[in-house]
């Protein structure tokens, strides 16, 4: 039997959540072990089924790319958690020590924290706990790559990934096929060199692959395989009227199969992510962002 379904960017989001919560992976972790989460929209929705509600925190993405380029959302950049500290250097987790970054989601049997700093999440996680992180890229063979923003070469997810060799944790990645790029991640990491640029649209970032065997990612085909055992194929990507980005797949299997797909896809169809929110370039303060703003009108947002 087959069936073709259409999902938006953020339905994609949805829908891989969904699917990830189904797998053994995470009822594992869920039940008996830890869950920590970097916030972002590739992860907002792990985070709100695994609490049953939305993220009790003004943080839910840190890096951003809007119309104008890569950016900071505004709750990355304020209050207790703020990424950028020009008082306390050794807390500062974008300029100075990304193992002070305070905005990882940490779940345990359902309970919600926040604040803690990583190198102190990172060093009580073992093989039966999960980190997930959303990614930027994804390329054909399925490899994926993190931009990197910190002024400290690696960022947190340097950090994270040299944690997951040590201590055996898996580093789950979910992505969505909007960002696929058509080139090896690793060859592009050799193109992306933040400190190379002479000019840039919004922060200049660097890319940095995550490979090794404790990475796990998971794209809308793979998810739908995962879930239901179903082939999957991508159709078409693109579209119009609020379908911009998204991806078109035919799928085909078992009718009972299908209807697990159906039943993930229907209750993925109209999510929405809150909205982003990021500080003006005219009057922005976080000092590693080198874009030269000048008096072009598109840098509002």
């Amino acid at each position: 039997m087959l069936a073709q379904f259409t999902f938006t960017p953020n339905e994609s989001k949805k829908f891989i959540a969904l699917s990830v919560m189904q797998s053994d992976l995470m009822k594992r972790a869920a039940a008996h072990g830890t869950v920590a989460i970097h916030p972002s929209s590739s992860t907002y929705f792990i985070a709100e089924a695994l609490l049953g509600a939305k993220p009790p925190s003004n943080t839910w993405v840190c890096g951003v790319i809007v119309p104008k380029g890569t950016c900071v959302e505004a709750g990355a950049t304020s209050g207790a958690t703020a990424v950028a500290s020009s008082e306390r250097p050794g807390d500062s987790a974008a300029t100075h020590n990304p193992g002070a970054f305070k905005n990882t989601y940490v779940i345990r049997q359902g309970q919600f924290s926040i604040g803690a700093p990583l190198d102190d999440i990172l060093s009580e996680l073992g093989p039966d706990d999960v980190y997930i992180k959303g990614v930027n890229a994804v390329d054909p063979q399925g490899n994926v790559a993190v931009l990197i923003g910190n002024m400290v070469e690696g960022g947190t997810i340097g950090r994270v990934l040299a944690a997951s060799r040590r201590q055996g944790f898996t580093v789950l990645c979910p992505v969505g096929l909007e960002k696929l790029i058509p080139v090896p991640v690793s060859d592009a990491a050799k193109m992306a060199n933040r400190k190379g640029y002479v000019y840039s649209m919004g922060m200049p970032c660097s890319l940095l692959p995550c490979v090794g065997d404790t990475i796990k990612v998971v794209t809308e085909t793979s998810a739908i395989t995962m879930l239901s055992g179903a082939s999957v194929m991508p159709i078409a990507a693109g579209g119009l009227g609020g379908a911009e980005g998204a991806v078109t797949l035919a799928v085909q299997g078992e009718e009972s199969q299908l209807g697990k797909v159906v039943e993930m896809a229907e209750a993925s169809k109209g999510a929405q992510l809150p909205d982003v929110r990021v500080n003006s370039c005219f009057d922005c303060t976080v000092s590693w962002c080198a874009f030269p703003v000048g008096t072009k009108p598109w840098v509002v947002m």
